[in-house]
């Protein structure tokens, strides 16, 4: 029996296609396109063919070619996983061209291979045409197709052309088209790894996990763009949307943005200095949340640290060597089932429908977690506050067990997951916890049933938050959510209504955070965010860099990331070291690493590790002095954080923002730092721009004057860093009175130095 597949969409991968898909899967009116199909078992289709109507009337059949080794065109760099299964199988692969109706007319088709046929498939022909317009009222812009001339405030872009893809029933995408300044760069769009001005680049917004080599895309698009020329547009919109930034023709930028059946889009513009504008943003859709004062110090986690055991070995042996953590993240902790149940802990299984006390469970000494309440006390006896790692799905059954079966059963019987178009629910596409279901945070039953399973942690345990990771499993578009809305329009802002979730769940209980990879706009509502998987290389730092920057031109304050990398060989000690000089500076201090099974030699990013592994002796102790650093520091670090959480401005703020003649990785940190972080290997000294003013070098207090480039030396244990002139440090040092020195970790400030 052959078995004949064609899916127009796919798995609707935002990035890749399948064999068996369209190519591209929503062509214009009368536009070539491609039809894939796939026979099964391989060998046996002698013949495919194509059959169509065009509004009802039969078109001549069209024979498919049989393609040899099929392999999917993939950007260079880019993994791709969940196309493996494609690959694999043994299949053939054919392929039809063929053309899209013409706009408002209907193409029915489907495929036959030997007597075999699939469904038909039906699509209306789209077109773009000139319609419509805007109003403006107070700077906000209403674009509807019978909208008018209206003109924009002063300062913001000329609009000089609008356009609707219409099927000839309705619009669902809007084009517009601005006017470009010759020399006009722009900022923003999220967390960008690919660069800091995206002038010249087709930039979508697509919540995306790219594991690695992010190139263009992104955990958290955000739909704001900061120009250059002094204004900055926020697209009041969940949906896709693409900025051609200049690329296409250097005199325009051009938005489309899919819209909804009222086919209207809504853009609202600042104008001003760039920190106004993004203070304006963030304020807007915020407010940006401060978190608690130890969330600024530092953090340590390792995804082997998977038994009680090796998490307090490891803390211990930072406390031993003088380097003291505020916070522990630790990711293998569950049952990897439940994800809400300690490993190896023994209870009787409940219902679906019931939650568990501490008091339920039993924790063999011989286990993995023999005292979890115990651990977190002592934890916090020494200052060191918890988070646990969680995800947003219901796995596959792999195995019986008896509390995820009763788990799943209520959760299906109940409907609270995301649901597909036709009633079922919706099941995980991408390859990360494939098939599993989605929670769906939009249904209070849902959240309540989901979140009071962990409220024990927070109650009885006494964790301290969550990291809320894996927010981008949604690919279907059509997908149901309970509040009404479509994955149209939710793919995007699910991890921030997961992450909020979560936050807001915590903090009724105790002073928590979450620590979160994906977002949306709004996400600044629950901090804090890290920048996802990295590779220990030069090149993935300075992305990380960027993709700082551009996080906190979008409205992100509170961010950071992997020091030294989280994936791969370890860094050597020269990466490691200047990596942690630099998110010294950075509002999240923070190191982790990959795999969750223990191997030797160990893939820790701990600074003992990388001494032991590289032989470097330098590694420990300049290690310890930045962390002595960052609590010297920390007067002025929550100073600035209070500062962000008020005004909405970044923590980090792209020197290039203000000064075109910088590099992309200098920045300030809060007001009155400007920082130049060392991204080259096998340097000594290092060539940094001083924007207009007087400036200070923090360490040898030499001061310069602004608007020129200097060289300074940087041995391993410096990283060029200048003061405003004038500025006055709220510091806390110790006996010497010189950075470095052991202080407790704390807000209050025992020096002021003025530059």
């Amino acid at each position: 029996m052959i078995e004949v597949i064609h899916t127009p969409l796919g798995q609707e991968h935002p990035y890749e296609q399948l064999p068996e898909e369209r190519f591209p899967r929503q062509p214009l009116a009368g536009a070539t396109f491609t039809i894939g199909v796939v026979t099964r078992p391989p060998g046996v289709a002698t013949r495919v063919v194509l059959h169509q109507q065009v509004e009802g009337v039969d078109q001549p059949p069209v024979e498919a070619v049989r393609l040899g080794d099929w392999r999917p065109e993939l950007e260079v760099g880019v993994g791709a996983e969940y196309l493996e299964r494609a690959i694999r199988i043994e299949q053939d692969v054919w392929q039809v061209k063929t053309a899209a109706p013409k706009a408002g007319q209907v193409l029915r088709y489907w495929l036959e291979a030997d007597g075999v046929r699939t469904a038909v498939h039906e699509m209306r022909g789209e077109s773009w045409q000139a319609a419509g317009g805007c109003t403006v009222d107070d700077g906000v812009m209403t674009v509807t197709r019978s909208g008018g001339s209206a003109g924009l405030p002063s300062g913001v872009p000329k609009l000089t052309a609008v356009e609707w893809l219409t099927d000839g029933q309705r619009a669902r995408r809007v084009r517009l088209r601005f006017v470009a300044e010759a020399r006009e760069a722009f900022y923003g769009l999220g967390e960008r790894f690919n660069a800091l001005n995206q002038r010249g680049q087709v930039m979508d917004v697509r919540c995306y996990e790219q594991y690695k080599n992010q190139g263009k895309r992104t955990y958290m698009p955000i739909p704001f763009l900061l120009s250059s020329a002094g204004y900055g547009v926020y697209v009041e919109s969940s949906r896709w949307m693409q900025f051609d930034l200049a690329a296409s023709s250097s005199d325009a930028w051009v938005l489309e943005a899919d819209v909804g059946a009222d086919e209207v889009l809504k853009l609202h513009w600042f104008t001003g200095d760039p920190l106004a504008i993004v203070g304006q943003f963030t304020r807007m859709t915020g407010p940006a949340v401060l978190p608690p004062l130890w969330s600024f110090g530092l953090w340590m986690s390792g995804n082997e640290w998977n038994s009680q055991k090796r998490v307090m070995d490891e803390v211990k042996q930072s406390l031993a060597h003088g380097i003291y953590p505020s916070v522990l993240v630790i990711e293998a902790w569950s049952d990897e089932t439940t994800f809400y149940i300690w490993n190896d802990a023994t209870y009787a299984a409940k219902g679906g429908d019931a939650a568990f006390r501490y008091s339920d469970f039993t924790f063999p000494a011989e286990g993995k977690w023999p005292d979890p309440k115990g651990m977190v006390d002592w934890l916090h006896e020494n200052e060191v506050r918890l988070l646990l790692w969680q995800i947003p799905v219901v796995k596959v059954l792999e195995q019986p067990h008896a509390q995820h079966e009763a788990d799943r059963a209520h959760f299906e019987a109940r409907g609270l997951g995301v649901h597909d178009a036709d009633g079922q629910l919706h099941r995980v596409k991408p390859f990360w916890f494939r098939g599993g279901y989605i929670w769906d945070v939009t249904n209070p039953e849902a959240r309540d049933w989901w979140l009071n399973k962990r409220a024990y942690l927070l109650d009885d345990v006494g964790i301290d938050g969550f990291k809320t990771d894996g927010g981008e499993h949604l690919w279907g578009a059509d997908t149901q959510f309970a509040d009404g809305r479509s994955g149209h329009e939710l793919w995007n802002e699910y991890p921030q209504r997961y992450s909020e979730a979560y936050y807001q769940f915590a903090l009724q209980k105790r002073e928590a955070i979450t620590f979160s990879r994906a977002g949306y706009t709004g996400s600044q509502r629950s901090p804090l965010h890290w920048a996802g998987d990295e590779n220990s290389t030069w090149d993935a730092y300075r992305h990380s860099i960027l993709a700082g920057l551009s996080a906190g031109v979008s409205g992100i304050p509170f961010w950071g990331w992997d020091i030294g990398g989280f994936s791969g060989p370890i860094p050597d000690a020269e990466l490691y070291l200047r990596t942690t000089a630099m998110a010294t500076f950075c509002p999240v201090m923070q190191y982790h690493s990959e795999f969750n099974q223990h191997r030797e030699p160990k893939v820790d990013r701990t600074p003992w590790n990388i001494q032991e592994r590289t032989g470097d002796e330098r590694v420990l102790p300049t290690f310890r002095f930045w962390v002595h650093v960052r609590h010297n520091l920390m007067p002025y670090i929550w100073q600035e954080a209070k500062h962000a959480a008020e005004t909405g401005e970044p923590m980090m703020r792209a020197l290039r923002l203000f000064d075109e003649q910088a590099s992309d990785y200098e920045y300030y940190f809060g007001r009155d730092l400007l920082v130049c972080p060392v991204v080259e290997a096998g340097v000594t000294s290092t060539s940094v721009y001083l924007p207009a003013g007087e400036w200070v070098d923090l360490w040898t207090k030499q001061a310069y004057s602004g608007s020129q480039t200097v060289t300074v030396d940087v041995p391993i244990d410096r990283i060029p860093v200048f003061v405003r002139a004038g500025a006055i440090l709220p510091l806390r040092l110790g006996e010497s009175g010189q950075f470095g020195d052991a202080v407790s970790f704390g807000s209050e400030a025992n020096a002021h130095w003025t530059f």
